[in-house]
């Protein structure tokens, strides 16, 4: 497997892994895929979407830090049980979203400019 980070525009914002540069393309261009999803859905810190539903996603290689912070972040999941690997979760189905997402802390205010990740598909 290795860690590729899809792209809009010049700017990173989801690192993932794929077998191969076919798979990383296939899964950035599936219409329906839930990657395309999840960007649409996923807010910045200006509350816009990560993507407007139209400009063009592309994937790369991950860069050596791109590869490092996804896995500190799939690390950091399997500690905290949000990678149940007991219940047969694949860790490299593990994405990191790369531009600053908000995040509501424990009094229930955001965090701004923390990054992000979940299991494909949720």
């Amino acid at each position: 497997m290795k860690t590729y980070v899809a792209c809009i525009g010049e700017e990173a914002v989801l690192a993932f892994r794929a077998e191969n540069d076919d798979e990383a393309h296939e899964m950035i261009d599936e219409k329906e895929g839930s990657v395309r999803s999840d960007l649409k859905a996923l807010v910045g810190t200006d509350e816009k979407p990560l993507w407007d539903g139209r400009s063009a996603v592309h994937m790369l290689e991950a860069t050596v830090a791109q590869n490092a912070e996804w896995q500190q972040s799939r690390d950091q999941a399997i500690g905290d049980e949000e990678i149940d690997l007991d219940a047969g979760d694949d860790p490299n189905d593990w994405n990191v979203y790369l531009s600053r997402i908000p995040r509501t802390n424990v009094n229930g205010g955001e965090n701004p400019g923390q990054r992000g990740g979940v299991k494909a598909g949720q």
